[in-house]
């Protein structure tokens, strides 16, 4: 019966639409408490994503919109930024990537002098002009998924910069300790500022470890510090890279 009922939830969700669980619990005939159960058995399984009383259905192979992944595990994500905020300091150059989770760094800026922002995030910028941090927009083909900019040009735009501290998130850490992603582009790019960056730091809660990801970005081991909600798999190898946790 539980089975049954989480097949019909795939296929409500199979259009990729965003839906609440009052919705389900209508849909279904059955009650609140019971669909989230189920959702919360599926979300262990992979086959979905859960975000402020909704859920998505996971493809694996393209990333949930923005709008969706912004309600995703979000306390979470505040807290990995806090932990990465330690790493800020005065007159440097700083690279944010279009994730939600380095999203929440922002509001940790102004406590520092003369930082400067790289970004290809439309919803980065946003956040910087609030708080009044200069900032340098990478330009290119424009994603509306995920208000952002990815492509040769924006990869060009890069090499450009001197960047101090690249901070980035992705879908997840493989079962092999590699850090995955569902897009092409938003690798491709990341793969081109790590290039650039002296310092790499990776977010990453607890809820990516061991995911499968359709591209392959680099191992943790090339990073330089690992900002972590929990403690990895035993025997995942991290190289020289410094962990932080929350």
């Amino acid at each position: 019966m539980k089975e049954e009922r989480h097949q019909r939830i795939l296929n409500i969700l199979s259009d990729g639409e965003y839906k609440s669980v009052e919705a389900l619990s209508r849909e279904l005939y059955v009650s609140m408490p019971t669909i989230r159960r189920d959702l919360t058995a599926m979300q262990q399984m992979g086959l979905v994503m859960r975000s402020h009383g909704g859920v998505i259905r996971i493809t694996g192979i393209d990333a949930p919109p923005l709008s969706f992944r912004i309600g995703v595990n979000s306390t979470e994500k505040m807290r990995l930024a806090q932990a990465a905020s330690q790493l800020l300091c005065d007159d440097c150059l700083i690279y944010l990537d279009e994730s939600t989770t380095t999203l929440h760094l922002i509001e940790h800026l102004p406590r520092f002098n003369n930082i400067k922002v790289v970004t290809n995030s439309m919803s980065v910028l946003q956040a910087l002009y609030k708080h009044k941090i200069p900032a340098y927009c990478l330009g290119g083909e424009f994603a509306r998924e995920t208000l952002s900019f990815y492509g040769r040009d924006t990869e060009k735009m890069v090499e450009r910069f001197g960047i101090d501290l690249m901070f980035f998130s992705s879908s997840g850490i493989n079962q092999k300790g590699w850090i995955v992603d569902y897009s092409q582009p938003a690798n491709s790019l990341r793969r081109q500022v790590l290039q650039q960056a002296e310092t790499k730091v990776f977010l990453c809660d607890r809820s990516k470890v061991g995911k499968h990801g359709a591209y392959t970005l680099a191992p943790l081991s090339d990073m330089d510090y690992l900002v972590l909600e929990a403690p990895l798999p035993a025997g995942m190898d991290t190289g020289k890279a410094k962990i932080l946790y929350l």
